[in-house]
């Protein structure tokens, strides 16, 4: 997502990147060119082919586009808001669970009092080791939903789709799994890498029982950021397996739900550290509304502008383009029949690239919305709710390995 001064004038007006012009340019200035021409031909030849027809479909193509772009601009702010909620759910899961863990008594005494001086009179109990072990496996899962709720708008549509990736989207893809890898153990590593749907290259999709750690580590040593490429020797394309299969989020949410049933500590207390039954639900409603989220967004991925729409704007616009000569009135001049034509051509052009854009708000491209840097600032929340919840004082040390802070920066979309 780009960030700019919506004072500046000057600098709004000739900006390039993340604007329309990428996409316009080419057939802007064919569209000049034609329409010069058809004026230099009339003009010489004192051709008047009509000037009615003009308003009509002017007016046609304005409607349909503008109507193209509100629904593109409200696919765009429902997809932000859902990204808004999943991220919402994970702070609020995580912060609940640090609450809701009880532990031993060193834990429980600073967690009631908010001492850590009160609380080092008591001695670090079994209960306090396993309360320590739940809050760090809650967050561990937590931020790996969120990585792979990133790695689900980089497949979710040339993947799952079409069947297939190009190399630079399998890097960004492995760098996500790399991620995930260094938060999970290698048993939950491979059954969520099974859901990604990467066919290897034995014919056959992720989650094989080989540990792929350490070829993460030598393909991305030293290889990060923007700057980065993948290797020379890939394939133009990779394979994915197009059935249906529990992706990846679900995979990690529903892991996330068998861990918290597996702590509860119901009626008979059997589990005195763990977390009271009556809070149980709470929790599992906020999982139940990350998996909202992620269904809303793979919906907008996966569910374009149905093709009938598509189709008649592209093609009301082509016609219009290629009409230009019939409504050329040599009469009015120079000014009339070329400049006033490219600007309409502009406003057409532009308002349908802007429907283009909007219409997935999820990937690398400038406007797209940009989920690495709210990874980045749920893990930074993540290690301090951590602190809070008496991670010092049960000497616990927690370094988070799921991504680095320069990497996060250099690999923002921001400008």
């Amino acid at each position: 997502m780009i960030l700019y001064d919506s004072s500046d004038w000057l600098g709004l007006v000739f900006i390039c990147h993340g604007t329309v012009w990428p996409h316009i340019q080419m057939k802007f200035i064919m569209v000049c060119l034609y329409t010069c021409a058809a004026w230099f031909v009339a003009d010489i030849y004192e051709i008047n082919a009509g000037t009615e027809g003009r308003t009509i479909l002017v007016s046609t193509m304005s409607f349909l586009l503008i109507f193209r772009a509100n629904q593109a601009y409200a696919r765009y702010w429902h997809g932000r808001t859902m990204v808004a909620e999943f991220f919402s759910c994970c702070r609020e899961f995580i912060m609940l669970s640090m609450g809701y863990i009880r532990g031993g008594v060193r834990t429980s005494v600073f967690t009631f009092s908010g001492s850590e001086g009160r609380a080092n009179h008591f001695p670090l109990d079994k209960f306090d080791e396993r309360a320590m072990e739940l809050r760090v496996d809650i967050m561990r899962l937590t931020l790996a939903s969120a990585i792979a709720l990133r790695m689900h708008t980089h497949i979710a549509w040339d993947g799952y789709c079409f069947g297939s990736v190009d190399r630079d989207t399998k890097w960004t893809i492995d760098w996500e799994r790399y991620r995930l890898r260094q938060l999970l153990t290698a048993e939950e590593f491979r059954l969520v890498d099974a859901c990604v749907g990467l066919v290897d290259e034995h014919g056959e999709p992720g989650g094989s029982r080989v540990d792929p750690l350490k070829r993460f580590i030598l393909q991305f040593r030293g290889n990060y950021g923007l700057d980065a490429e993948p290797p020379d020797d890939w394939p133009a394309e990779f394979e994915v397996d197009m059935n249906s299969h529990p992706r990846p989020v679900l995979a990690l949410c529903q892991l996330t739900r068998q861990l918290i049933f597996l702590h509860m500590n119901g009626p008979e207390n059997t589990q005195p550290w763990g977390i009271k039954e009556r809070f149980v639900t709470e929790l599992v409603v906020l999982l139940a509304r990350m998996e909202h989220a992620y269904e809303s967004v793979n919906q907008i991925i996966s569910s374009p502008l149905p093709l009938p729409y598509a189709n008649l704007c592209k093609l009301l616009l082509v016609t219009f383009l290629l009409s230009m000569p019939f409504f050329v009135d040599y009469r009015l001049g120079w000014f009339a029949n070329t400049f006033i034509p490219a600007v309409v051509s502009l406003a057409l052009l532009g308002i349908d690239a802007i429907a283009t854009e909007l219409e997935n708000p999820f990937g690398v491209d400038a406007n797209d919305l940009d989920l690495l840097e709210r990874i980045h600032q749920l893990e930074c929340e993540a290690v301090e709710l951590l602190r809070f919840a008496a991670a010092d004082i049960c000497g616990t040390t927690w370094r988070l390995a799921s991504s680095r802070p320069d990497v996060a920066i250099r690999r923002r979309s921001r400008s």
